[in-house]
């Protein structure tokens, strides 16, 4: 016959783990939704350095790209230092724009995925800094939740099972 403190025990351990986990992977939708709009931040502003680059290319009568490789291919280091910067910014730029794409038209299943694919390590860790943990209310927040019970309930059962067998093992000797 099982212990009733025991049975107990087990049911209020098993509710912890099944809570802890809920609430662990359901903010990773609040925590991507985060880094996304510090991500479009990024993207808009880079975009906004870059056309205005553009906007100097066409005022000298220029093709963007040319611009860009008269200032990286000229003799001077501080002008093709800056031709440089202008080509990294474009890169950045282009870059971050995809990241953000890639984010929004991504689903509930391919998030976490497209996410670590497109991740820009800066952005995340400042996203991080400011993270404000939230209680999701969309349908990605829920299945986070009911995998993160299911989660929980696995670590559980998976650090329950060997405490289980050694001591039913020497109750079974006794």
């Amino acid at each position: 016959m099982k212990n009733p403190v025991s049975t107990l025990f087990d049911g209020l351990l098993d509710r912890i783990f099944s809570v802890l986990g809920a609430v662990t992977l359901s903010q990773i939708p609040q925590f991507i939704q985060q880094y996304l709009q510090r991500l479009a931040g990024h993207a808009d502003e880079a975009m906004r350095i870059v056309e205005r680059y553009r906007l100097a290319a066409e005022r000298a009568g220029m093709e963007f790209d040319a611009y860009i490789t008269r200032f990286k291919e000229d003799p001077d280091a501080i002008i093709a230092e800056h031709g440089i910067i202008m080509y990294e910014a474009v890169e950045r730029a282009e870059f971050l724009t995809r990241a953000v794409e890639a984010l929004q038209s991504s689903n509930l299943f391919t998030r976490p995925f497209v996410f670590l694919a497109n991740l820009d390590t800066d952005i995340a860790w400042a996203a991080l800094q400011i993270y404000q943990p939230g209680v999701p209310t969309t349908i990605e927040g829920a299945v986070y939740a009911l995998t993160g019970i299911l989660l929980g309930l696995l670590v559980y059962n998976a650090i329950k099972w060997p405490v289980y067998k050694l001591t039913n093992k020497n109750n079974s000797s006794d």
